[in-house]
């Protein structure tokens, strides 16, 4: 019986306008990276062929960008544990059981392109303190959050956060 490769956690940053954005996928294999023009995504939202299950992940990408693929062990500054077929577990310090608050940032000069940080605070006024070293750059959204790269929240303790994953 072949056994299935173990999940690996991908890091994908695409460099547009010298910004960069970074998200993250949990796949067996590495994510298929195909560049296209305007014309062949406007066709690709009108195509009416099946889409059935990928074996790896595939993201359409824009000719202009500049975009890197790794195998990472770390999501947004948060220590990788483990990886399992439900589950994401990062490591974190979070002695004083403070929230998890995402800050979106946003830049207007380059369309399409934006940035996720998390912080640990005990309300959102904290975590809008921290936020502000980035306004002078961004246009900055502050809230608490319930997933992290689209990860559901499962559970957020002292020591780790687990994260539910959708297969």
């Amino acid at each position: 019986m072949k056994e299935k490769p173990e999940a690996k956690l991908w890091q994908i940053k695409i460099e547009k306008a010298e910004e960069i954005m970074k998200f993250y996928v949990v796949s067996r294999l590495k994510p298929i990276l195909i560049p296209e023009s305007y014309f062949g995504k406007f066709r690709r939202l009108f195509e009416i062929a099946h889409k059935g299950e990928q074996p790896q992940p595939v993201f359409f990408i824009n000719r202009e960008d500049k975009v890197e693929v790794e195998e990472v062990a770390q999501m947004y500054g948060f220590k990788l544990n483990s990886i399992t077929e439900k589950y994401i577990t990062l490591e974190v310090e979070n002695l004083e059981n403070k929230g998890l608050y995402e800050i979106f940032l946003f830049n207007p000069q380059v369309r399409g392109l934006f940035k996720l940080e998390y912080v640990f605070a005990k309300d959102k006024k904290e975590a809008a303190n921290f936020a502000k070293k980035f306004k002078r750059d961004y246009q900055v959204s502050v809230r608490k959050t319930d997933k992290i790269a689209c990860y559901p929240i499962n559970f957020i303790g002292k020591d780790r956060i687990v994260l539910e994953r959708k297969l």
